[in-house]
């Protein structure tokens, strides 16, 4: 493992040589930070370009922490709640003679159904990704809907809203016009997918975060800043 130091801050890195590579990879992921450099290029050169890229790559750490897991892991039993658009909504677990689990939501209550001989340790496995496909089909119709009322005031619209699994960002927005979004954000509030949505709309007109995005921003929601604080302090409670 090696480092760098930028201010007060040391960043720890990876690194890998390759025979074939012609130019410098950095990267971030969960992991930390990784970088693939060609067999020729000595530390030092390395290390100019890491601290070159040092606020980039505290910036994509600091996306990482907001959004690790700081919260126990649901089981899955009977009488856990899970998190939908804010809210907490207990869950029944029923055994039956099905022969594949099920998941739905009826009368304010997540409901699930475990074939016979299935044992408590394996509940979790079973429904995990059944109620991620469920919040993943509503979040796609909701955001669909939210959505407009930014649309019709910046007079710009994406060309799809993606729901899938991110690792780091909470939405992002492509060069193609596509808005993509972490399921996760439809656990909370209403108010902080309205402000995620309309933070990469604003990506559509300025593929950056210049003034004149801020300013953009703060026309569709004036209070966006206490909205991307809120997130900040609670993203990592965003899990099941």
């Amino acid at each position: 493992m090696h480092s760098i130091q930028f201010g007060n801050q040391t960043i720890p890195y990876t690194l890998s040589r390759s025979h074939r590579r012609k130019t410098l990879s950095i990267s971030v992921n969960r992991h930390g930070v990784s970088v693939i450099s060609p067999s020729d290029i000595d530390i030092e050169k390395i290390e100019s370009t890491l601290h070159k890229k040092a606020v980039w790559i505290i910036k994509q750490l600091a996306d990482f922490d907001e959004m690790k897991i700081n919260v126990k892991e649901r089981s899955f039993l009977s009488g856990e709640k899970l998190p939908y658009l804010g809210r907490h909504y207990r869950l029944k677990v029923q055994k039956t003679d099905c022969d594949q689990p099920s998941f739905r939501f009826y009368q304010s209550r997540f409901l699930a159904e475990i074939p016979n001989g299935r044992n408590e340790g394996e509940y979790r496995d079973l429904l995990y990704p059944l109620y991620v496909n469920w919040v993943k089909e509503r979040a796609d119709l909701f955001a669909q809907n939210r959505i407009q009322r930014f649309t019709l005031k910046l007079q710009q619209e994406p060309k799809k809203i993606i729901i899938k699994e991110q690792e780091q960002r909470w939405g992002s927005c492509t060069s193609a016009g596509n808005i993509l979004l972490n399921w996760r954000i439809f656990l909370a509030p209403t108010s902080i997918i309205d402000y995620v949505l309309a933070h990469e709309l604003v990506h559509l007109k300025h593929m950056n975060h210049s003034n004149e995005y801020w300013e953009t921003l703060r026309m569709l929601l004036p209070d966006y800043e206490q909205r991307k604080e809120w997130l900040r302090i609670n993203g990592g409670t965003l899990n099941v």
